[in-house]
């Protein structure tokens, strides 16, 4: 979202002050990159370095180094290759950078500290659970850990405010002294000890466990070829990753606010015998957040790239499918899942409409 703001500050001085590019006013100069006919003033090389780097740098603040090091060899390269002159990359540092000083304000106030709670705050959650009559959520590990961020519902959404959050939020699962819930345990049951290798595959493809992307990064990989293909510029690129991200984090926090919500336990929970073919997410059952955010991302990238909405599709029913076969998640939270994550979407997918792009 950064980046894409930053982009869009460039293009905007880009045009108001219309400066050529290097080899317009020298011929003699040949651009080692592709050429291109757009105003050099700001680069957007530099614009792009200065904007990451801060954001990286906060994100990753034991990488300092090697960012601030990457950043550099970005307006470097561009220097070399005859893309801008050292007053294009300075301007074009300053504006990155003072764009991503709004974004690092934005991230320290968006509720993330706190999201962690506290024990007394988890031990309410359960309690509540219990008093509804139902069974509640109970950390696996031995010993117990804390809950995974139980008040990440409360951080602050991008397109949806906490209103909508609420109102959006699904219905509650099957009770968890129900004939339905009991079905849908023999389901996942079933799944389990009956896997196909073909389920095995797929409920460990969809993983995106420790040491990957995880699945918004997953998706991030789904859209590069579609990218690729309709050969889009620096800011129609960052557009795109900035309403599949967008959505995709507003699905994250209304999963979220649901799991804790309803403190639903997992289907091995229910059947201590079941043994789930992956690892166990600790966290709340109900919904899946694989559904969630494989279905808002499915949503936009088929706004952005309709040709590609049958295969985006599949992507979202295979991840989300995957949950089950894995052990980890009930029929209801998947299909609830997919049904909340296209609600979120919608909020984003309402906004790229109207915000002028096309």
């Amino acid at each position: 979202m950064a980046q894409y703001d930053a982009l869009k500050a460039a293009w905007y001085y880009k045009y108001l002050y219309n400066r050529p590019a290097l080899w317009r006013v020298d011929s003699s100069i040949q651009s080692l990159m592709p050429a291109s006919d757009l105003p050099a003033y700001p680069s957007e090389d530099a614009v792009l370095s200065g904007v990451t780097a801060e954001m990286l740098k906060l994100l990753f603040p034991a990488a300092v180094e090697e960012i601030t090091l990457k950043a550099a060899e970005q307006r470097q390269a561009a220097m070399l290759a005859g893309r801008a002159t050292s007053s294009d990359l300075a301007a074009g540092l300053a504006l990155g950078q003072a764009v991503a000083t709004a974004f690092v304000a934005r991230a320290e106030a968006d509720g993330m500290r706190t999201a962690g709670g506290s024990p007394a705050i988890w031990a309410a959650m359960a309690a509540s659970a219990t008093a509804r009559g139902e069974i509640a959520w109970k950390s696996a590990e031995t010993p117990p850990r804390p809950p995974m961020l139980p008040l990440f519902g409360n951080v602050r959404a991008w397109m949806m405010t906490p209103t909508d959050i609420v109102r959006e939020r699904p219905a509650p699962p099957p009770s968890t002294s129900s004939e339905l819930m009991a079905r849908e345990v023999a389901e996942v049951r079933r799944h389990v000890d009956g896997a196909t290798r073909e389920e095995l595959a797929i409920a460990n493809f969809w993983n995106d466990g420790p040491s990957t992307p995880t699945p918004p990064g997953h998706w991030n990989l789904i859209a590069q070829p579609y990218i690729r293909k309709t050969e889009m510029s620096e800011v129609r690129t960052a557009r795109t990753f900035a309403l599949l991200n967008m959505a995709m984090h507003d699905a994250a926090v209304a999963c979220w606010e649901t799991k804790f919500f309803y403190f639903n336990p997992r289907p091995s929970h229910m059947d201590p015998d079941l043994k789930t073919l992956i690892g166990l997410p600790n966290f709340p059952s109900y919904t899946s957040g694989h559904s969630t955010f494989s279905s808002a991302a499915s949503e936009v990238l088929s706004y952005i790239f309709p040709a590609g909405a049958a295969e985006f599709d599949w992507q979202k029913e295979e991840a989300s499918i995957s949950r089950l076969y894995a052990g980890i998640h009930y029929r209801a939270d998947i299909e609830m899942g997919k049904a909340h994550g296209r609600r979120i979407a919608g909020y984003t997918v309402s906004f790229a409409r109207t915000d002028g792009a096309d």
